[in-house]
């Protein structure tokens, strides 16, 4: 039996539209170290991408951790850690503080070589 796929995720593109859309997030709120998003908004920026809003969102953010800045201690992820709640439809992130100042500064994020 075959079976055709008709939709193939890029977790890359989506894990780089979620950081261009937390760095200008965080741009514009410096001061929010901890943020939680309705998974709606997730899902509108992943194009109403259901499965990668929600089942799949994890391994997105697995990539997301590999999208660093600068800083005076090394190189950070922007995002410290995550919590997704699927039976309350959010997505908390923490992010690091180091990271933020650094971005807010002007340092730019270094992007991981996709696969």
């Amino acid at each position: 039996m075959n079976l055709h796929y008709t939709h193939k995720p890029n977790y890359y593109f989506y894990a780089h539209k979620l950081v261009l859309f937390l760095e200008n997030h965080v741009k514009k709120h410096p001061s929010d170290v901890q943020e939680t998003f309705n998974l709606n908004t997730i899902y509108d920026l992943f194009d109403h991408d259901f499965a990668s809003s929600s089942t799949n969102l994890e391994g997105i953010l697995n990539i997301v951790d590999e999208y660093v800045i600068e800083t005076e201690t090394g190189r950070e992820a922007l995002v410290a850690q995550y919590r997704i709640s699927l039976d309350n439809h959010i997505l908390t992130l923490s992010f690091n503080p180091n990271a933020v100042t650094r971005l807010i500064q002007g340092q730019t994020i270094t992007y991981p070589k996709a696969a």
